[in-house]
């Protein structure tokens, strides 16, 4: 049985095998991914000056006498999504072999521009050392693009499990980048784990109840029960109707939890790597994927209305929890020295600030596509 749909055009034959529709949303993330490593790269975006003479000449200087691993991997790693989307981009005018060049040219100019901007920044160091990692990272991402097109075994496999499990569509791909950024917030490690939204901090708003033991418990559980039933209800509705959404949902749920301990190692606290998962976390688990099990079983409509519903209520009640003193400790005292983590760190809460906005707008996005019949393949 074909799963294709209008939105599926053929591949061109100078385009890797990607669609032009995945063309088009790999140009779009790109640009995206481009503002991103801007806004990172620039922080804090203050007290800006003329560099003196010796920082002017960073691209010649001598190599460092220090250099971290840790920064390094994550200057490689930073610029691989860009290499990643940039190649699909590229690669569908002129080839998968010069995308890949032009990607990692592209990737790399876009350092050092980075690099050079950093120069007026005093809170800021313009490496040599830095833009030779981006442009590896870059390099490892372009390469790797092609072996992802649908003509490639391994795109192939990935391209048919996708297309198997998942509706086809704008909407559709739209909300799967949705939830990929909801795994992206819990990179963050003062964010509640599954909890988005919190801009209390961000406002200086004051803290609307007393902190105690139970209330904290309770506001915690109340917070993951809600994300996680509206969240994997999204799922849901963006699923086929004959995929089985608990497999897919338990993989995302294990995905956070690796996440979550992956973060704490980065941040130096490899003692206690566990110590996010608090009585109020495990017991918002369980009770979520309980009333999730039921719940994947509504009728799609019921299924958005009630995913932007509880999206909508664990933000509000995010804010109006008492304050929890753990996740209140800035992210620059958990970490051991100074890292560029810290620079992405900014990034990854302003995007669990906005994560809620984004998955509501797209629910009514979709819930106004459906009465309206506009939508060539409504979810």
């Amino acid at each position: 049985m074909s799963h294709a749909s209008p939105q599926d055009e053929p591949a061109e034959p100078r385009s890797g095998g990607f669609s032009p529709h995945s063309v088009r949303l790999g140009w779009i993330l790109a640009v995206a991914y481009l503002l991103v490593i801007a806004y990172a790269s620039l922080l804090p975006f203050r007290d800006w000056r003329a560099p003196p003479q010796e920082v002017q000449n960073f691209l010649f200087a001598a190599w460092p006498r220090y250099i971290t691993l840790r920064d390094v991997a994550v200057n490689v790693a930073a610029y691989v999504p860009l290499g990643f989307l940039f190649s699909i981009a590229c690669g569908a005018r002129i080839g998968p072999a010069l995308g890949a060049l032009a990607a990692t040219l592209a990737a790399a100019t876009m350092s050092l521009a980075m690099e050079a901007t950093q120069m007026f920044l005093p809170a800021r160091i313009a490496s040599n050392v830095d833009l030779l990692a981006n442009t590896l990272g870059a390099l490892l991402g372009a390469m790797a693009a092609p072996l992802f097109a649908p003509t490639r075994i391994l795109g192939g496999k990935l391209h048919a499990a996708r297309h198997h499990l998942f509706r086809d569509g704008m909407q559709v791909e739209a909300g799967l980048v949705i939830v990929g950024l909801w795994l992206i917030t819990q990179l963050h490690p003062t964010v509640q784990p599954f909890g988005t939204g919190s801009i209390r901090t961000t406002f200086d708003l004051p803290a609307y109840l007393a902190h105690t033991p139970s209330l904290a418990l309770g506001s915690e559980a109340v917070v993951v029960i809600l994300s996680l039933t509206g969240v994997g209800l999204m799922v849901c509705a963006l699923m086929r109707g004959t995929a089985r959404p608990l497999p897919v949902i338990a993989t995302l749920v294990a995905a956070v939890l690796f996440v979550r301990i992956f973060t704490a190692v980065a941040y130096s606290l490899a003692s206690a790597p566990l110590a996010w998962l608090t009585p109020g976390v495990a017991l918002g688990l369980l009770v979520g994927s309980a009333l999730l099990y039921g719940a994947a079983h509504l009728p799609r409509l019921a299924q958005l209305v009630v995913a932007a519903g509880c999206i909508a209520a664990a933000t509000t009640v995010i804010n109006l929890a008492p304050e929890n003193p753990y996740l209140s400790v800035p992210s620059l005292l958990l970490a051991r020295g100074t890292s560029h983590i810290l620079s992405f760190s900014g990034i990854v809460r302003a995007l669990s600030e906005l994560w809620p906005l984004l998955a509501v707008s797209h629910l009514a996005w979709v819930l106004g596509a459906r009465a309206a019949g506009s939508a060539r393949d409504p979810i």
